[in-house]
């Protein structure tokens, strides 16, 4: 009986709660916001950008939560994201400025609260019904007939579940909208990361079919063309269809037995969504090849001096000029997990300087070399 209630006591000091963090939270006029000891500034930031871009978003798709949206403030690890719990009406955020790799940059808060207020109010105008009932199953179940006098039924053999979802927004969607925020956002843009991104799949005929984009799940850099190929394809609809495209989108997907994207694009348009990739998908075809021919009118090739992995990154010099310093994922399967090494221009070779860093180093001088990697978490989870 100790043995089971040491066991019980421990398992019960969860990671994810942080119970050593002295907790506070404070509302505004449309937001409760959470945070703890050691974020309080970015928490009173967050609450200035949350209400700065409240009536943009809720009266761009002509919908307002049922209630005060809660924004959690951590900063409980070097780790940046941000996340929107739309059954909830809660977002959560890390207070790090995101220091992300397939991307330009962009001002933190200003951007990730936008980005998940946006879901939460796009998606919301989506629902079917109420936030209340995320969703129901029709369900059959048949059984073996009775064997014996004892037995009030067989056991089953026949289960058939059918999900009927209150919401269905395809992620492309979703992520497309969430980053074109509102009419004249300027929170977020197209960048130049985004723009290599699509190009590359373009000129080497690799884009994600319209089925594709539809669904995360994808290998490499799939997922984040997700996200770059849903945010270029919304900004095509808009320049093309008007600004209400993407609120008119909610509604019809809002309508109850409409869970199809390509009717829905059908409706509003008269134009199905699998014609409008195709369209979509010419017109960038167009521009990504005439720039290609311009490129290649003047093409400089350089020497590889790596080629070891699929992601090779911020390479800094040394002050003599002798050797560079980068970060590779060499060895590894994801994109994220990089190391760092250290190129030698006098017999051409990289040597593994350490593991699982994720940052740019800097150099202190010719031969010092500063660099930061996460530690391994402590008793707490931090």
């Amino acid at each position: 009986m100790i043995y089971l209630l040491l066991l019980s006591s421990l398992f019960c000091q969860s990671w994810y709660n942080h119970p050593e963090l002295n907790w506070h939270t404070f509302e505004t006029e449309h937001f409760v916001i959470h945070y703890h000891d050691e974020s309080e500034r970015s928490a009173r930031e967050a609450a200035y950008v949350a209400e700065n871009i409240y009536y943009q978003v809720t009266s761009y798709y002509e919908f307002e939560p049922y209630s005060k949206t809660h924004i959690i403030i951590k900063d409980i690890n070097d780790y940046a994201n941000g996340a929107a719990y739309f059954f909830d009406n809660k977002i959560e955020i890390s207070a790090l400025p995101l220091d992300f790799r397939l991307r330009g940059s962009h001002r933190w808060l200003q951007n990730v609260i936008t980005h998940e207020f946006t879901h939460i109010v796009q998606i919301g105008a989506s629902m079917k019904a109420s936030i209340r009932l995320p969703l129901t199953f029709l369900q059959v179940m048949g059984y073996e007939q009775e064997k014996r006098k004892d037995v009030l039924y067989g056991y089953p053999n026949t289960i058939i579940s059918y999900p009927i979802p209150n919401v269905s927004v395809p992620p492309w969607v979703a992520e497309g909208a969430a980053q074109f925020m509102y009419p004249g956002a300027t929170k977020d843009f197209w960048d130049t990361n985004r723009d290599m991104i699509l190009r590359d799949r373009v000129v080497n005929n690799n884009l994600l079919s319209f089925a594709q984009m539809n669904n995360f799940g994808n290998k490499g850099m799939g997922n984040e063309s997700v996200y770059s190929q849903g945010f270029a394809f919304c900004k095509y609809l808009v320049d093309r269809f008007g600004d209400n495209i993407l609120p008119d989108i909610s509604k019809t997907i809002s309508k109850s037995f409409n869970y199809s994207i390509n009717r829905a694009f059908k409706k509003i348009t008269g134009i199905s969504g699998n014609k409008l990739y195709v369209d979509w998908k010419l017109s960038i075809d167009e521009k990504y090849y005439n720039f290609q021919d311009q490129i290649n009118d003047d093409l400089i090739k350089g020497q590889i001096l790596n080629s070891k992995g699929n992601v090779n990154i911020f390479p800094k010099w040394s002050p003599n000029g002798e050797v560079f310093a980068f970060l590779s994922n060499r060895g590894n399967e994801s994109f994220f997990r990089t190391d760092l090494y250290i190129y030698d221009f006098e017999d051409s070779t990289a040597t593994l300087i350490s593991k699982g860093v994720k940052t740019a180093a800097s150099w202190w001088n010719s031969f010092t070399l500063l660099y930061s990697k996460l530690s391994k978490p402590n008793s707490k989870g931090s």
